[in-house]
Parts: structure tokens; C-alpha cells; sequence
């Protein structure tokens, strides 16, 4: 099976037809699903409001669709994923619809849902501070955690 139809089968969050319609950027095409390692997002190019959260899983990943609130945090704030805090607008609060009932969980993420990288930096700069104290291996675990903890939180059953 492609990476386009792997992932669009791992949309755990949204209905087929949504899935289907979702645009896959090249470098998200070119992943090998097989050795997915890192937690990797991205935002729609064509409607910058919704994104998708790929979370490592056991057998397969999962992924979660996302709709970014209007407005990107206008102070200092710390993405709940990967613990980087980053300056005036670069974290945003993301919700993901849990069914058709109108439930949703949301969270406070990186607005460029960019943590894999951001967990590499290695000297903080004034717009990207990770995780004090940290390897860049204890960061990319602690991101791993974390969003599985999250997708779980969206796809448990009410």
C-alpha cells in the first residue's frame, strides 16, 4: 500500500471522505511509515485551519486531524507536545473532533507543528526555547509519549 493511502487509513479522527481530501505535502509522501519514528504534523496548504498529527503507533501510526484556532497565542507559551516554549505566536491551540457527537479535545502545539525539529535545537534562541536540562533523545521521547498520550485521549470511547 502507498504512503498517501497508509496514512489516509490511519486518520483515526475523521470520516473517509475527509481523509480522501486531505492534502499530503511531498516530504510527508516521501516518509517510510515503516521506520516512522518522530512525530510529524503538518497544515493543510490549501485550508491553514486544519492539520494532521502523525503519532508513531505499534503496527501502524495513528493520525489525528486537527483545526487551529483563529488566532495564534499572542504571548510566551510552551507547546504541550514537545515542551519548547516559543515566542508571541508560535503556539496555537489545536482541537481534534472526537466522532460525530461534537466532543473535542484540544491542546496548545507548536503553530507550525514543527516539534520534531524544535526538539533538535540544541542552544535556545529568542524564539525557540526546548526543554532545559534534556537530551535531544529524552526530548524526542517525551514528544512520542505525549502525543500518543494525546491521540489516545481523541480516538478512547465515550
Amino acid at each position: 500500500m502507498s504512503t498517501d493511502k497508509r496514512i489516509r487509513a490511519a486518520m483515526a479522527n475523521c470520516t473517509k471522505g475527509e481523509a480522501t481530501r486531505m492534502v499530503l505535502p511531498a516530504e510527508i509522501r516521501a516518509l517510510d511509515l515503516d521506520t516512522l519514528a518522530d512525530v510529524v504534523g503538518w497544515r493543510d496548504a490549501k485550508a491553514p485551519d486544519k492539520a494532521v498529527l502523525l503519532v508513531p503507533g505499534d503496527e501502524e501510526p495513528v493520525g489525528i486531524a486537527l483545526r487551529a484556532a483563529a488566532n495564534p497565542v499572542g504571548a510566551t507559551a510552551m507547546c504541550a507536545l514537545c515542551r519548547t516554549t516559543h515566542g508571541p505566536g508560535g503556539t496555537s491551540l489545536f482541537s481534534a473532533p472526537r466522532g460525530r457527537g461534537g466532543d473535542s479535545v484540544g491542546t496548545y502545539v507548536c503553530s507550525d507543528l514543527g516539534c520534531a525539529r524544535h526538539i533538535t535545537v540544541q542552544k535556545a534562541t529568542a524564539a525557540l526555547r526546548p526543554a532545559p536540562g534534556l537530551s535531544v533523545e529524552e526530548r524526542r521521547a517525551g514528544l512520542r509519549e505525549r502525543a500518543a498520550a494525546f491521540a489516545a485521549q481523541v480516538t478512547a470511547p465515550r
